[in-house]
């Protein structure tokens, strides 16, 4: 049985395929988050986050998407944009009130999650992941196996929760005041410049997986397929993040406002 989306080499066909790792990884985050998180009585914002993330997690994991990340280099940077930058704020945001209430002041979790925020070491944790995760050899060697396809996709999950965890964590674990936080997330932006450079301005495929892969349709060459996945890093990838900067913006700016009307009653 098929638990995990990974490359086959089997013929592309669009015959719906069923995941159930996929399925009980998700079943078993949710249930953990709301059980742990209490979602049930929290506000309906909190929950409408957390249904979100989870859907978006679902999305990038399951059939359709999640198949053709085993034949198509495009899909698979699809996948990475959704597990690292979309799923994780929202995850976050919906577990933020029982993250504040439910970790024990000064224990060792409220300790590791206190550095997490640190904005160089989540500079260097999502980074790093990113570059590494987007070698050639390492693609190639982790997508052939459902067990490796796993292990990418966890690790895209954990380097998202990096790159936000600066900006979504409980106001007791910020380090950066909101300017500070969207110069952080603009400054995340420049990294992703490398890995799509290559792809787009190579000269050939660089992962062999995906240059040998059956064709999902004969437009869909190669090198075309590359190409799409590197500009989707920035041109997909980037907006993503100021939209990021915009909300922080905008929540802050609004903050402010309501702070001056309050000091300027009698």
């Amino acid at each position: 049985m098929t638990w995990w989306c990974a490359a086959t080499g089997t013929p592309w066909s669009w015959a719906w395929r069923a995941y159930p790792g996929v399925w009980l990884f998700v079943i078993v985050i949710v249930a953990g988050a709301w059980r742990w998180g209490r979602l049930g009585g929290a506000p309906a914002g909190r929950r409408r986050y957390f249904a979100i993330g989870a859907a978006l997690l679902w999305a990038a994991l399951d059939w359709p998407l999640g198949t053709l990340g085993g034949y198509l280099a495009a899909a698979h940077a699809g996948q990475f944009l959704m597990l690292a930058i979309c799923a994780p704020p929202f995850l976050m945001l919906g577990l933020r009130d029982a993250i504040d209430t439910q970790v024990a002041r000064g224990g060792g979790a409220d300790r590791i999650l206190h550095v997490l925020a640190h904005p160089a070491l989540a500079f260097l944790g999502y980074n790093l992941i990113l570059l590494v995760t987007h070698f050639p050899d390492v693609v190639d060697a982790l997508m052939a196996t459902q067990a490796g396809s796993f292990v990418l996709d966890v690790t895209w999950l954990v380097s998202g929760a990096l790159l936000w965890w600066p900006v979504c964590a409980p106001a007791r674990y910020q380090r950066l005041t909101p300017p500070l936080q969207m110069l952080y997330l603009f400054i995340q932006t420049i990294p992703a410049t490398l890995p799509s450079a290559f792809l787009v301005f190579a000269d050939y495929p660089l992962f062999k997986l995906y240059e040998l892969s059956p064709r999902v349709h004969p437009a869909l060459t190669p090198m075309y397929d590359h190409q799409v996945a590197g500009l989707m890093m920035k041109i997909v990838g980037d907006p993503i993040i100021w939209i990021g900067i915009a909300v922080v913006f905008f929540r802050w700016a609004g903050a402010e406002r309501r702070a001056d009307l309050a000091a300027s009653r009698p």
